[in-house]
């Protein structure tokens, strides 16, 4: 009988303990890949989420911000729309609305007056008089058609005022124009008209023509500038131009 070697019983159980250790080895690894495929798509199907919802939040327009965001973004359509309402806002600043404006008289006495600076008594402002409103009217001087109107609170009529009081009597930077009778007059001029507490008072502003361009107040004649100008030059009352309205830079 041949020998019995104990190292031939232990090979055959060695084998079979690596097979079932291998086994068991794949078994796990099989397990954890499964597992590690399960996360990816758990977290691939939360970016996607993600995505989707930064997606609706730019396509709408709107304010949005990820969950937990502290500091959330406005659009562009919403920066957009804040600073179109802001720039009307500051446009508008000081202008009376419908209801409380002054209407310009249809019959006014710059029409009929004899010159720029005629005036009837009483009708003047004297620039020390605090003022409370202005109605600035742009008249058609052939028939007294009124073309533009716009009426400003009273922190407008004394910027207005201020504005003119420190005018010199001639703008030296104007073209002096020697015209005949029939050209001289002015196709169109204004009337500011302010509230004071004795009632109406007026300053007339020529610009067109070729006689004598300048604020009036019937007592005293200031040269026509653009400070004062740009104040109460707004949507119906401003000019398409005029014979120093075109020789004149800012307005």
């Amino acid at each position: 009988m041949p020998e019995h070697d104990p190292e031939q019983e232990l090979g055959p159980k060695i084998t079979s303990a690596f097979h079932d250790h291998a086994g068991v080895t794949g078994m796990q690894k099989s397990g954890l890949a499964r597992e590690a495929r399960r996360r990816v798509h758990r977290r691939r199907q939360a970016w996607s989420v993600a995505a989707g919802a930064v997606l609706v939040a730019v396509v709408g327009g709107g304010v949005w911000g990820l969950a937990g965001s502290e500091s959330p973004v406005a659009s562009s359509h919403s920066d957009a729309g804040s600073a179109a309402a802001a720039g009307t806002a500051k446009s508008n600043q000081g202008i009376v609305g419908p209801r409380e404006q002054t209407v310009c008289p249809s019959a006014p006495a710059i029409q009929q007056a004899a010159g720029p600076n005629a005036l009837p008594a009483g009708t003047g402002l004297e620039l020390s008089t605090p003022v409370t409103g202005l109605t600035a009217c742009r008249y058609r001087m052939s028939d007294g058609t009124v073309l533009g109107q716009q009426s400003f609170n009273a922190s407008v009529a004394q910027q207005v005022v201020d504005a003119i009081k420190v005018l010199p009597e001639r703008n030296p930077a104007l073209p002096v124009f020697k015209c005949a009778p029939q050209t001289a007059k002015p196709g169109e001029a204004i009337v500011l008209r302010f509230s004071t507490a004795d009632g109406v008072r007026e300053i007339w502003v020529e610009y067109d023509g070729c006689e004598s361009p300048g604020f009036f107040t019937g007592t005293h004649t200031y040269g026509l500038y653009a400070a004062p100008l740009k104040l109460f030059m707004v949507g119906t009352v401003r000019p398409t131009g005029g014979t120093y309205l075109n020789a004149l830079q800012g307005w």
